[in-house]
């Protein structure tokens, strides 16, 4: 059986504030000297909200279009993103949680469902504009999987505060790049968020919590943006018949897996909710 911890542990929230403090900290510095820092480094973001375009014109390698659908393969692997939010509130109905955990799992839950229809609207037309309807959607899971991993491993009282702030700051975050040409928060939101779920993963559950196994997740988003990194080089591995990109659709939804399988580990009506003198 997994060691638990207290509902409350002072030395385990006095790092968490350390660590959500430095994250908030480096968000600040990367919107504020964001766009000094990316025209030192003389990098410059063209229409697409991209660094590199392909001779056709879009930031990724497939861009064959079937059935009146363009980019197909990039729009159609989205699917399993929306198939996966869907499920986790099929799974989550009858399910008597804390509501911390309730509230972000709702939030990863949608979040997933949003960047499954964002990604395929600019997959559809890959624009500035529809690249920042992606993001939000991603913005939105991100904040859900990290309120998650703080209800988790760190308490729920810190969760039902810390989801609100993250869930703001993700979502200014998705629309800087368009805005301001700054990307560098949407990069602290990303690698600073997993970073964050990392912490989280190396210390064992609080009393009554769900048993998500965070580090399945964090394997997942690793293959992801692998997946991403090597769009072309998978494009060609495969014989020109599916990029990494497209995998890195079904890959990303693969997240709620770990998720699904903590919740359903539960027994219908058997979570009776911490009290709300324990979430202080």
């Amino acid at each position: 059986m997994t060691p638990t911890s207290p509902i409350h542990d002072p030395s385990r929230l006095s790092a968490f504030s350390v660590v959500a403090c430095g994250l908030m900290a480096l968000w600040a510095l990367a919107w504020l000297a964001g766009p000094t820092l990316l025209s030192m480094a003389g990098l410059a973001l063209n229409p697409h909200g991209h660094a590199d375009l392909y001779a056709h014109g879009h930031p990724f390698v497939d861009a064959r279009s079937w059935w009146d659908v363009p980019n197909t393969l990039d729009v159609l692997s989205n699917l399993p993103l929306v198939l996966a939010g869907a499920a986790g509130f099929w799974t989550l109905r009858g399910r008597t949680l804390a509501q911390p955990t309730t509230n972000a799992l709702r939030v990863f839950f949608a979040g997933l469902i949003l960047s499954g229809l964002g990604s395929a609207s600019y997959h559809w037309a890959p624009d500035a504009g529809s690249l920042v309807i992606d993001r939000l959607g991603m913005a939105v899971a991100f904040a859900g999987v990290l309120a998650l991993s703080v209800a988790e491993r760190v308490g729920l009282r810190e969760s039902r505060g810390f989801l609100p702030v993250v869930l703001v700051l993700a979502l200014v975050s998705a629309a800087l790049p368009h805005l301001q040409g700054d990307v560098l928060p949407w990069a602290v939101v990303q690698f600073g968020g997993m970073g964050l779920v990392v912490w989280a993963a190396m210390r064992p559950p609080v009393a009554g919590a769900v048993g998500v196994p965070l580090a399945g997740v964090i394997g997942v988003y690793l293959l992801a943006k692998l997946l991403e990194l090597g769009d072309e080089a998978v494009f060609h591995a495969t014989g020109e018949w599916v990029s990494g990109h497209s995998f890195k659709h079904v890959a990303a939804a693969c997240a709620a897996l770990p998720i699904l399988g903590g919740l359903r580990r539960q027994a219908l009506g058997d979570n009776a909710p911490v009290p709300s003198a324990a979430m202080g």
